[in-house]
């Protein structure tokens, strides 16, 4: 019974990650409108894409769990502090978390003095744009349309995300 189970279960991630393939991911986005959502702030507000009509903005999709995800984090709040006076709105999506790290996941922006938004339960949003990896930042323009797609950080990335944000405002 177990074995099949896990054969199940194998069987649902090959299906899953096809699909994701198959409509292109999230860099299939690029120079399209970004697809309707609805986000929760940690505070229990709703963001939507309808209500960053006009804005430029981020989306930081990030677990606590994962490394370059938190070593990102330092350059989001730079960009919120320097650009969001300009416009740009910056967005830590979480997703991904266990029970146990979404408690930790809400402490993460006064634990570490953030003050750009957080959301979360974005696991469906996710999915829903074929994220398959983290960390994933999406650079969408006034307009709504995706701009820039990019996944990873590492050496180099500070310089690159300045440069596309400028390029939103």
């Amino acid at each position: 019974m177990k074995m099949k189970s896990s054969r199940w279960f194998v069987l649902a991630g090959l299906v899953a990650t096809s699909l994701v393939f198959a409509k292109g991911g999230p860099e299939s986005l690029q120079g399209k409108a970004m697809p309707a959502f609805t986000m929760t702030t940690f505070g229990g507000q709703k963001i939507t894409n309808a209500s960053l009509k006009g804005k430029p903005y981020i989306l930081d999709f990030w677990a606590t769990w994962c490394g370059p995800c938190k070593a990102a984090s330092p350059l989001m709040q730079k960009l919120h502090t320097t650009y969001g006076p300009k416009g740009l709105k910056v967005i830590g999506a979480n997703m991904g978390e266990s029970p146990a790290s979404a408690k930790q996941a809400l402490g993460y922006p006064k634990e570490h003095k953030y003050t750009y938004t957080f959301t979360k339960d974005n696991d469906g949003l996710a999915g829903k744009i074929g994220v398959s990896g983290i960390p994933l930042f999406i650079f969408v323009d006034k307009t709504g349309k995706v701009a820039a797609v990019k996944t990873g950080y590492g050496p180099g990335a500070d310089a690159d995300f300045e440069a596309t944000v400028k390029k939103l405002l």
